[in-house]
């Protein structure tokens, strides 16, 4: 079995090194602290990616715990199946964007394995399918609730709101498609 080779880029170790740690924290004054923290990941184009990751499904998921639990015996298996994918997508998010902020060593050892390849892909099918499946629950069992609680002059909530999840999944799943070309990209050496 060959042996393995992980590269660090030039700018991870060396000579600018000292450079790098001097730009890492926040400047107060004269001084930086938590110099420990890599605040420019979040500039980063791989930073904003994933905090638009954390965002939207932080969104998805607080929506559908927020107006969907009253009605997931309606729309059945389609609500708790995009609930589970967002809540692992956002797991697997969190640590790595965690991980990423706290060590830059870490960002370059990790993208440069399969890793995030395969799960930015797996959670673009996951957010899409999910998508795909909750749109066509919530247009078959919610609208008709919807539109007899309308014309009765009632509320109901749950509608309106999981058709923004779902449209908000299917543009969490792109963005986590984009990622994975990203990614792909940095694996290769394109990047």
């Amino acid at each position: 079995m060959p042996s393995t080779v992980i590269r660090m880029p030039a700018a991870a170790g060396g000579r600018h090194r000292n450079d790098q740690q001097q730009n890492r924290g926040l400047k107060i004054g004269c001084c930086r602290v938590c110099t420990c923290v890599n605040l420019a990941f979040f500039l980063s184009k791989n930073g904003i990616l994933k905090c638009f990751e954390l965002v939207l499904g932080w969104f998805c998921q607080t929506m559908l715990i927020q107006f969907g639990m009253d009605s997931a015996q309606d729309i059945g298996e389609a609500y708790w199946g995009f609930l589970t994918t967002c809540s692992a997508c956002q797991l697997t998010t969190t640590i790595l964007l965690l991980c990423y902020t706290i060590s830059a060593r870490t960002f370059h050892l990790v993208r440069q394995s399969i890793f995030e390849v395969v799960f930015n892909g797996l959670a673009c099918v996951l957010y899409l399918s999910a998508s795909s499946y909750l749109g066509f629950a919530v247009n078959v069992f919610l609208y008709p609730k919807f539109l007899l609680f309308k014309t009765t002059g009632g509320i109901h909530s749950a509608y309106p709101a999981m058709t923004a999840v779902y449209y908000m999944g299917g543009i969490v799943g792109m963005v986590y498609g984009v990622d994975t070309f990203v990614a792909y990209r940095h694996l290769k050496g394109f990047a």
